[in-house]
């Protein structure tokens, strides 16, 4: 476990050099972990959870994917644009760009738990999943937003491996839509 933790400073997918060439300072990327998220100046993101599943297709082609759970909190107090083009992605540093919502996916979660393209009101928290297509294995995971990076490992992920596993219609209750939270003013 030791030697897991010593890899998360060598992020390179996501990392920013803390050398100064400048008179301005450079700032280091904050590391955080799967149910941490991590605050930024205006923001707040975080990753609840990351899930692994695979379809096979109508020609016989199995296909895996990764689908990762986002929050997103607006520290603001003016509304923000916020997407999964905001978010990268990254298996062992290589860059992953996310997929469309696919027919074939309907067996495991509905096209409204996707993480929208809605705008984020001023103390409000948006979640949703991300899906991304994986075409290799992999041992470590960084979904990066801005300066916040959360790291995990291939044993964080957990197989879906029947629709039945999972309860989507609660979970889309509790991870989608926009939080009723009060802010505190």
């Amino acid at each position: 476990s030791y030697l897991m933790l010593s890899m998360v400073a060598s992020v390179a997918g996501c990392s920013i050099s803390s050398e100064s060439t400048s008179s301005t300072e450079a700032t280091a990327q904050e590391t955080y972990l799967i149910g941490s998220p991590g605050t930024a100046e205006d923001f707040e993101f975080g990753v609840t959870g990351i899930n692994s599943f695979d379809v096979v297709t109508d020609y016989g082609e199995t296909m895996h994917y990764l689908l990762v759970s986002v929050t997103y909190t607006n520290l603001t107090d003016k509304e923000q644009d916020i997407s999964k083009r905001n978010i990268d992605f990254y298996l062992d540093n290589e860059e992953i760009f996310s997929c469309e919502y696919r027919k074939e996916f309907e067996d495991f979660f509905e096209e409204g738990l996707l993480f929208n393209d809605k705008k984020v009101n001023p103390g409000r928290t948006k979640r949703g999943l991300i899906v991304y297509r994986i075409y290799r294995d992999y041992s470590s995971i960084n979904v990066c937003m801005g300066d916040i990076t959360i790291t995990a490992y291939e044993d964080e992920v957990t197989p879906l491996l029947l629709p039945a596993e999972i309860d989507v219609t609660e979970q889309a209750t509790e991870t989608t839509i926009e939080t009723t939270e009060t802010t505190d003013s």
